[in-house]
């Protein structure tokens, strides 16, 4: 089974592309793919400010995938209930994934579950799938995701 970890911005495509939700769902539904996201997915989700793409996209991710805590933890960022204390070599990932920049910290918190769940990263963010990949973690865009799923 192919598991990958879910980008907040890999979910827009799927929304944007038709018959790419039921394409997914039957992957997952077949067992084929499975599909985690983080708190921090859905946080990036609910801060957007159109009422009606907020919702649609959330009620996407929460359909397709399954929620997960991220690997690690970050104050201010992290959800206590929903995150993992990470080792001291996740946390030196982290840093790298953030590129010591406080503002990247959603984006190290996602890439640094996709590793600690041994998955793929679908993100469409170039400088996130460049840092994951520097650490390891085979990152993939959702059209690529669609693609294999379509195979």
């Amino acid at each position: 089974m192919r598991r990958v970890m879910f980008d907040s911005n890999a979910i827009d495509p799927i929304a944007d592309t038709s018959g790419a939700f039921e394409a997914l769902q039957a992957a997952t539904e077949a067992s084929r793919l499975e599909i985690l996201y983080t708190h921090v997915t859905i946080d990036e989700l609910v801060a957007i400010p159109d009422l009606d793409r907020r919702q649609h996209l959330t009620l996407l991710m929460v359909a397709l995938g399954q929620l997960v805590p991220t690997g690690a933890a970050v104050l201010d960022f992290s959800r206590l209930d929903f995150c993992r204390l990470g080792a001291d070599d996740e946390q030196d990932m982290l840093e790298e994934l953030r590129s010591q920049n406080i503002r990247h910290s959603r984006d190290a918190l996602i890439g640094i579950t996709a590793r600690t769940e041994g998955c793929a990263l679908v993100t469409n963010d170039e400088r996130l799938a460049k840092r994951a990949a520097d650490i390891g973690v085979e990152t993939l865009t959702t059209r690529a995701l669609l693609d294999e799923v379509a195979e």
